[in-house]
């Protein structure tokens, strides 16, 4: 995985959706956990605080699942991002702090959330990754999977569609059963029908 640190805003060209936000990278780093701008580019997302003069860009192909986490007694709404491997700054990604050398390329990942100012925008900042992502599908995979891309949308995504039977399950490792029970408990299946939008104030106030 390629992160650019960047010591200056980014290029603004291509930009679809923009707006100040907090991101706060699990495990810590120290080019995260700022206060600053999050873009969402055609081409990448980026990241920068203009206070403390530093920041990061992604490909889309890092992003291995975005998602709207809505307010709870745990944590506030914000943006969820699994990435496909570990971040700068890391000392070790979730599930890699127990891997040997040898496994910790394949098995270590980082989470980015964030935080927006304004929370009324989640939704908006949802569709606009989503649809960036879809113009940016993974070059790596095999042909037949055509041009479908491997970040997954919170609408798409249900951690249990990987266990298809009780064999499989069976066969997880302790890190693939991690992982599984990791990604439940942070995902919280989107509510799909045409008015989620417009009740969104009226469900929170019940």
């Amino acid at each position: 995985m390629t992160v650019i640190v960047l010591r200056s805003a980014p290029d603004t060209t291509g930009i679809r959706f923009s707006l100040d936000a907090r991101v706060v990278c699990v495990p810590d780093s120290s080019y995260a956990n700022i206060t600053g701008t999050l873009y969402v580019g055609e081409q990448r997302v980026s990241f920068y605080s203009l206070y403390k003069k530093i920041g990061f860009s992604l490909n889309y192909q890092n992003i291995v699942i975005h998602a709207v986490v809505r307010s709870s007694t745990d944590d506030e709404p914000h943006l969820y991002c699994q990435l496909d491997g570990p971040f700068p700054g890391c000392q070790s990604s979730v599930n890699g702090a127990n891997e040997s050398d040898e496994d910790s390329e394949d098995e270590e990942f980082a989470e980015l959330k964030f935080y927006p100012s304004d929370t009324s925008q989640l939704d908006a900042l949802f569709q606009a990754m989503s649809d960036c992502a879809a113009m940016n599908p993974d070059t790596d995979t095999d042909e037949d999977d055509g041009d479908e891309s491997d970040v997954q949308a919170i609408d798409e995504f249900d951690p249990a569609s990987f266990i298809t039977s009780e064999d499989q399950l069976d066969q997880l490792t302790p890190q693939g059963r991690q992982v599984l029970e990791h990604l439940e408990s942070v995902i919280v299946t989107a509510d799909t029908s045409h008015e989620r939008f417009a009740d969104a104030e009226d469900a929170e106030q019940e």
